[in-house]
């Protein structure tokens, strides 16, 4: 006779391979390779205003691509720009 809790264990090990399978999915899925949008994509990513974004376009000051009337801005690049901006810890200012 089958022991039950080997039977429960046996189907336990079974969920969590697949949850953490999903999870895997999930993590790799949200991770956008090279995502190129418009303003709203730089608006998300800077929190900054449209206007703002124009004037940072036209002083050549935000990294974007132009095609023909169309803006074109890419995740990375902006994420990367972000970056570049960060002022050191107030610690290492004392």
């Amino acid at each position: 006779m089958n022991n039950p809790f080997e039977s429960i264990n046996a189907r336990l090990n079974n969920l969590e391979a697949l949850s953490l399978e999903t999870l895997q999915h999930l993590r790799s899925a949200s991770k956008p390779a090279d995502e190129i949008g418009g303003i709203g994509l730089a608006q998300e990513i800077t929190r900054l205003s449209k206007a703002r974004i124009y004037a940072l376009v036209s002083a050549r000051q935000i990294p974007n691509s132009k095609r023909g009337n169309k803006l074109y801005f890419n995740r990375a690049d902006l994420l990367a720009w972000v970056s570049q901006g960060k002022r050191g810890s107030h610690a290492n200012h004392q």
